[in-house]
């Protein structure tokens, strides 16, 4: 089975990040706490052209993903996949640069270093192929990407690109989560997802 995974907010966790950042970055209150949806209302509430969200989302998946953490279960479901002998694909909608950054990061860059000091990539570690991981400049061409690979099962927290017209409809559509609108198989743990893909039958 060829298993395709999204990277940001399904394999990469940010949910203390972005008020970690912008308190260190002085974008937000030293005694700020709240997490991303907070973050975003507070920033939006202090200049509402979006300019101090859009410049914390730059750093956060840029320059200072070091705040970012791997979601619990991932470990352990790809090293499932990997009895298995499943293959795994990495496809993830990321742009080359981030808005307001004066510093240029290369957020591609950013990502596949963040992930080898993860250990996505060593043989003692999660075991991935970094040829695996594609990166796709618009939601377009990254559906387009997974029906090239030929993905059995994508996993995404996003139910746009599961529900995209491009969608391969053989592929089984798993949205990482809870979306009480969303029509596809869903689960808000990995440890739950890993249960529905390698359970016996």
């Amino acid at each position: 089975m060829k298993v395709g995974l999204d990277l940001d907010n399904t394999l990469i966790c940010y949910d203390h990040a972005f008020s970690r950042v912008g308190r260190e970055e002085g974008l937000l209150p030293a005694a700020f706490q709240g997490n991303k949806v907070e973050v975003k209302r507070a920033l939006l509430a202090d200049r509402a052209d979006g300019y101090l969200w859009e410049r914390l989302q730059g750093l956060v998946y840029g320059r200072r993903i070091d705040a970012a953490s791997l979601f619990d279960g991932v470990t352990d479901f790809l090293a499932s996949c990997r009895r298995r002998g499943d293959g795994i694909v990495i496809v993830s909608h990321k742009t080359e640069k981030a808005h307001h950054d004066p510093q240029n990061t290369d957020l591609r860059v950013a990502a596949l270093r963040w992930m080898e000091d993860n250990g996505f990539f060593a043989p003692a570690g999660l075991g991935l192929d970094r040829g695996s991981v594609h990166f796709e400049a618009t939601r377009d061409d990254k559906v387009r990407r997974i029906g090239a690979l030929g993905c059995d099962v994508f996993i995404d927290d996003l139910a746009e690109v599961l529900g995209h017209d491009a969608m391969p409809a053989g592929c089984r559509k798993i949205l990482f989560g809870r979306d009480p609108h969303c029509p596809f198989e869903q689960y808000p743990s990995w440890n739950e997802i890993r249960d529905a893909l390698h359970r016996p039958s």
